[in-house]
C-alpha cells in the first residue's frame, strides 16, 4: 500500500507545474504543509480508530481500505479529478451524508443490470450498466469534488474486498473495481497515461 500511495504523490508532482501548484494553495485545495513536505498523505490511522468507526457503522471495513487508513489516514488529490480521500472520522454511509434528492434522483434510473454484464471490470466494463440502488447502500469514503465522490458498496463482495463505486457527474453511469486497492492501482494507471498523453 504504501507503494501505491507513494506513485500517487509522486503522479500529482510531476503533473503539476509549481504555478499551478502555487494557485492551488492560493484556493485552498493543497496546503503549504503538503507541498513543503512534497507528500500529501496523513499520518496512519489507529487500529483503535479503525474498530470504533466500525462499530459506530455496524460493519467491518474491507481489508484493502483498512490498510489504507493504516498507511495514510486520508489522502489529498488523488488524481486530477479526485480531491480528498477521506480519514477515518469522516467515512459514514451515503444514507447521512447525501441529501434526498440525490436518492430521488437515484430511484428514476434504477433499473436491473444482468450479472454477465455487471461482474465485468476493468477497461471492458460498460459503466452505464450499474444499479443506482448500490449507491444508496454504500460506504461515502471521499470528498464530492468536480462532480465525482468514492464510495465503497458492501452489496458486492469479492472474498471480504468491497465494491469500489466512483460516481461522477459526467460519467455515464459509476466506475467499478472489485477492491480499494484496485480503485487505487488503477488510478495511478490513469495519473500516467494522461501525462504522458
Amino acid at each position: 500500500m504504501q507503494k501505491i500511495l507513494n506513485d500517487i504523490n509522486e503522479d500529482f508532482f510531476l503533473s503539476h507545474e509549481p504555478a499551478i501548484i502555487e494557485e492551488m494553495i492560493i484556493n485552498g485545495v493543497i496546503d503549504k504543509e503538503a507541498i513543503a513536505n512534497k507528500w500529501l498523505g496523513y499520518p496512519p490511522a489507529t487500529e483503535q480508530e479503525i474498530q470504533n468507526k466500525e462499530r459506530l457503522l455496524g460493519t467491518l471495513l474491507p481489508p484493502s481500505f483498512k490498510e489504507f487508513l493504516l498507511t495514510s489516514n486520508g489522502f489529498k488529490q488523488v488524481s486530477i479529478f479526485q480531491d480528498n480521500l477521506f480519514p477515518i472520522d469522516k467515512v459514514d454511509w451515503a444514507k447521512n451524508t447525501e441529501q434526498q434528492w440525490w436518492f430521488d434522483l437515484l430511484e428514476q434510473n434504477d433499473f436491473e443490470v444482468p450479472d454477465e454484464i455487471y461482474f465485468v471490470y476493468g477497461q471492458e466494463q460498460a459503466p452505464a450498466m450499474y444499479s443506482d440502488k448500490y449507491l444508496k447502500h454504500s460506504l461515502k469514503v471521499s470528498e464530492r469534488y468536480d462532480g465525482m465522490c468514492v464510495f465503497l458498496n458492501p452489496m458486492i463482495k469479492d472474498g471480504e474486498e468491497w465494491e469500489v463505486l466512483v460516481y461522477a457527474t459526467w460519467y455515464p453511469g459509476t466506475k467499478r473495481y472489485r477492491s480499494f486497492k484496485e480503485y487505487l492501482l488503477e488510478t495511478h494507471e490513469i495519473n500516467v497515461a494522461l501525462r504522458d498523453f
